[in-house]
C-alpha cells in the first residue's frame, strides 16, 4: 500500500534535482552560461561551466559539444598539456565524429607549442609527430591532412637536428665511434629531412679523422652525387684532406655502411 507514496517521493526528488533548492541549475541554463562565458572570452570560466555541465548531465546530447569547447578553452588559455590531453580524450570518445580529425590535429598543435629547442628534450616534439601522423593515417580524407603533413615534416626536421647535434658533440670530443652511430641512425631514420647532407658531410669528416680515408672518400662521393648543390657538399670538400676526398661520385645513393665498431 505504501509503494505509490514511495514513487511519488522519488519523483519529487528527481524533479528537485535540477531546481535552485538542490544547488544544480537546469541543463539548458548551465549550458547557456558556459556558452556565454566562452563567447565573452572568459575561457577559464567557460571551461569550469562546460565541465560542470558534463558532470551533472552526462547523458545530455550536448556533452560532446561541452567537451570540445572545454578542450578549445584550454588551448586558448595556452594550457597546452591539458589541451592536448583533452583533444586526445575527445577523439578517443568520439572517433567517428566530424571533429575527430580536428581533435588529433589540435592535439598535435598543442604538443608543437610545447616543443623545445633542438638541443633540449624532444618528447613533446615526438608526441606532435605522432598526433599529426595519426591524422594522416586515420583520417586520410580530412581537410587537415595537408597541414598535418607540413607540421609533421617540421617536427621531424627538429628531431633530426637533435640527433645531428648529439653527433656533433661527440665529434668535437673526438669520440668518433659514438659520432658514427648517431650519424648512421640519422641517415637511416630521417631521410626526408634537411639534415641528411650535413650528416653525410660530418660522417665523411668522422671516418677520415678515425683513420678510414677510403670510407671517407666513399661517403664524400655519395654526398656529392646525391646532394651536389648542397652547402654541406661544398663546405666539406674544403675541409677534408686530399686522401679523404673523392672527385668521382659513388655508383649508388645508398647509405654508408654501418659503424665498424672499432
Amino acid at each position: 500500500m505504501r509503494r505509490p507514496h514511495l514513487l511519488l517521493v522519488l519523483g519529487w526528488l528527481a524533479a528537485c534535482a535540477s531546481t535552485p533548492e538542490s544547488g544544480v541549475s537546469p541543463p539548458d541554463e548551465q549550458f547557456a552560461r558556459a556558452e556565454e562565458s566562452f563567447a565573452d572570452g572568459d575561457y577559464r570560466q567557460a571551461i569550469a561551466d562546460y565541465q560542470t555541465f558534463a558532470f551533472n548531465y552526462p547523458q545530455d546530447p550536448r556533452v560532446s559539444e561541452a567537451r570540445w569547447k572545454a578542450a578549445e578553452g584550454f588551448y586558448r588559455v595556452e594550457d597546452w598539456a591539458t589541451a592536448a590531453q583533452e583533444y586526445l580524450n575527445y577523439q578517443s570518445e568520439y572517433p567517428g565524429h566530424d571533429r575527430a580529425a580536428q581533435a588529433l590535429f589540435q592535439a598535435g598543435r598543442a604538443y608543437q607549442e610545447m616543443s623545445l629547442r633542438p638541443e633540449l628534450d624532444q618528447r613533446e616534439t615526438e608526441r606532435a609527430v605522432n598526433a599529426f601522423d595519426r591524422v594522416i593515417v586515420e583520417y586520410p580524407r580530412s581537410e587537415y591532412v595537408e597541414e598535418a603533413r607540413s607540421r609533421k615534416a617540421e617536427m621531424r626536421d627538429k628531431l633530426a637536428e637533435k640527433v645531428y647535434l648529439n653527433a656533433e658533440f661527440y665529434f668535437d670530443n673526438e669520440n668518433y665511434a659514438a659520432t658514427e652511430i648517431y650519424l648512421t641512425d640519422l641517415i637511416e631514420a630521417y631521410t626526408d629531412t634537411a639534415w641528411i647532407p650535413p650528416a653525410y658531410a660530418l660522417l665523411a669528416r668522422t671516418t677520415c679523422a678515425s683513420g678510414q680515408p677510403d670510407r671517407a672518400s666513399e661517403i664524400h662521393a655519395r654526398l656529392h652525387e646525391n646532394f651536389p648543390d648542397s652547402q654541406a657538399a661544398r663546405q666539406v670538400s674544403s675541409e677534408l684532406p686530399q686522401n679523404c676526398r673523392s672527385t668521382q661520385a659513388a655508383s649508388d645513393g645508398d647509405a654508408p655502411p654501418p659503424p665498424s665498431g672499432g
